[in-house]
């Protein structure tokens, strides 16, 4: 593991389940401070056990923190293979610790693949090379705040294709409905925002000029700020974020025609009603409110990194004119974080 001699630093566990527990113990103290509607976005990469002077990594990338085991040799440190590992094994560290938040109390939402185009390259010539890692969206509540159409997709010509072609009833999903009676009329018209945001995000990795080795590109992180934050910014008092105002009229019967309602969410956009009727179902956004009852100012939604590191969760915060709490050990890093928001706020001000 690379060992960046700062007291208290995570990543020199003995074992995989000694470094899980540590990391559940730094998000059982961001869970205590969280608005109960508020969202954890964590970022793993997946690592392997290496053999005794072989190379390998039985750490993994933690937002923005990259813990390293590596072979024997000068500036490495020799480590054994943790108990109920082989060499070579994939570890599955991003999925033991997304269990362990569960178990813990967290939701697990959503498993995200950052898919990326250009990947580290890799001497390996006995497994594919590894081209992703994975983004968990976790909450600490059922119910919390996201916004969907802050990072709405463009939608694919194939589906545009299938909006012109009506939906019609004799498709498999009008059959599923188990009426063959079912005529559909109307048109189903896309989302102008576009469609739900998919599960798999394909984005490159960003060169940085900063001595740092796991920073994560800002393209990674934005997304994960516009969903989990509102926009218009939250309650000066009591912190609620502000919403989305949608208009809502028309609707689909209790049975019939329910596909791709969640595509058609907000916006202006509509479907018709899977029992003959004519009356669409129609969605607008209408602009923001509030979601409590104080009548105070609004002022930026707070964005929390425990792993602060070399401050891109802060730049891509203050881009978006939310404000960033960052926490970090290595005050080379807090150096380069300070720098990285410095030069920010020049090149803004220019």
């Amino acid at each position: 593991m690379r060992d960046y001699g700062i007291d208290g630093q995570i990543g020199m566990e003995e074992t995989p389940e000694l470094f899980v527990a540590k990391i559940v113990e730094v998000f059982r103290e961001v869970k205590r401070v969280l608005r109960y509607d508020g969202t954890l976005w964590l970022n793993f990469g997946d690592s392997y056990a290496s053999g005794a002077g072989g190379r390998g990594d039985v750490g993994n990338l933690i937002n923005g923190v990259q813990t390293r085991t590596q072979g024997v040799g000068e500036g490495r440190i020799k480590r054994d293979i943790p108990e109920g590992l082989k060499p070579k094994d994939m570890i599955g560290i991003p999925w033991m610790v997304a269990f362990a938040l569960r178990a813990d109390g967290w939701y697990l939402r959503s498993d995200i693949i950052w898919s990326k185009p250009n990947p580290m390259p890799e001497s390996v010539t006995d497994r594919p090379t590894k081209a992703h890692e994975y983004v968990f969206l976790m909450t600490k509540s059922a119910r919390y705040y996201y916004d969907a159409d802050a990072i709405r997709e463009t939608y694919k010509e194939s589906s545009l294709n299938r909006f012109e072609s009506n939906f019609r009833s004799d498709t498999p999903s009008a059959q599923a409905t188990k009426n063959p009676s079912v005529k559909i009329d109307g048109k189903i018209s896309a989302n102008p925002s576009g469609r739900n945001a998919r599960t798999v995000w394909e984005i490159a990795t960003q060169p940085t000029p900063e001595a740092h080795f796991a920073t994560f590109p800002e393209a990674l992180v934005e997304p994960c700020i516009k969903a989990g934050t509102s926009e218009r910014g939250c309650c000066s008092k009591c912190g609620a974020p502000w919403e989305r105002i949608i208009e809502k009229s028309g609707g689909l019967t209790g049975k019939g025609w329910t596909d791709h309602k969640a595509d058609l969410e907000k916006g202006s956009s509509q479907c018709f009603r899977a029992d003959g009727g004519e009356k669409p179902y129609t969605i607008k956004n209408l602009g923001w409110q509030p979601t409590c009852k104080c009548n105070a100012d609004t002022v930026p939604c707070v964005v929390l990194d425990p792993f602060g590191g070399s401050g891109t969760t802060a730049k891509v915060a203050r881009d978006l004119k939310r404000d960033c709490i960052l926490i970090e050990l290595n005050p080379k890093y807090i150096g380069i974080a300070r720098e990285k928001l410095r030069l920010n706020e020049q090149l803004v001000n220019a």
